[in-house]
């Protein structure tokens, strides 16, 4: 089965992105379908049913996580432990995202160019001076109607744990006055862990924080409460799932 699962993924990923290219190239303002209808409906959803589970299972920390109560546009962070963290992402946040990405992605045969043409905000770390472009590119997204999700901290744990987030996501949403939800995933590590290439059966659960409004003052020191706050928040959801959710992550 573990094989059969496996295999049902990589063809079942291969046919959405390759639907998903053709749509966006001949479509070129169909970036909001591509994502919401190919990206979360038709592939995010699906590799979660492949995985065992009807639908991701998902709660609210407060009223204010509610969907209803979301701004119309805004950065998600979330924690990182699995590829299929983008799945249970889509799958789950009722707009269309887009993903913080590493410039490098730009240059991925077929993926970058899909990314591109949906609006994924790329960011250079080694390079300073593309901050400004960075920034510009989220501006276009989220005028478009398109939300960005962001896993800060920059890679997947292996065992679990937080790593410490990094800044950029934190400061996009700074310097364009987005706030911040964010949101922690549960069930994905074991469903398929870092390192890992065959796909287990494994319920998903995600969990949604209260919005984090960015800091009204430009410091170091305001920005990096505005990361603690982000990160703690995320840390909370982690501890609330431990003790609540019965099934391993």
């Amino acid at each position: 089965m573990v094989l059969l699962r496996t295999l049902a993924g990589l063809l079942w990923s291969a046919f959405c992105c390759s639907y998903a290219l053709l749509t966006i190239l001949l479509r070129p303002r169909s970036a909001k379908y591509v994502l919401s209808g190919i990206g979360s409906r038709l592939w995010s959803r699906n590799m979660l049913r492949i995985i065992g589970n009807k639908a991701a299972s998902v709660s609210f920390e407060s009223e204010e996580a509610k969907f209803e109560n979301w701004p119309a546009t805004a950065i998600f962070i979330a924690n990182h432990a699995s590829q299929l963290d983008i799945n249970a992402s889509a799958a789950t946040i009722p707009h269309p995202i887009v993903y913080l990405a590493k410039a490098s992605i730009r240059k991925v045969p077929v993926l970058g160019l899909l990314n591109e043409r949906v609006g994924t905000v790329f960011i250079d770390r080694s390079n300073p001076t593309a901050a400004k472009k960075s920034v510009d590119r989220l501006l276009t997204t989220l005028n478009r109607g398109i939300s960005v999700i962001v896993y800060p901290e920059g890679t997947r744990t292996k065992n679990g744990e937080l790593n410490s987030f990094k800044k950029g996501a934190f400061h996009l949403a700074a310097k364009s006055n987005t706030p911040i939800i964010p949101l922690h995933i549960h069930g994905t590590r074991k469903a398929l862990p870092k390192g890992g290439f065959l796909l287990r059966k494994n319920p998903v659960h995600v969990r949604f924080g209260t919005p984090i409004a960015p800091p009204v003052e430009e410091s170091a020191q305001a920005l990096q409460s505005f990361v603690e706050a982000g990160e703690q928040a995320v840390q909370r959801m982690k501890e609330w799932h431990n003790a609540h959710v019965e099934t391993p992550d």
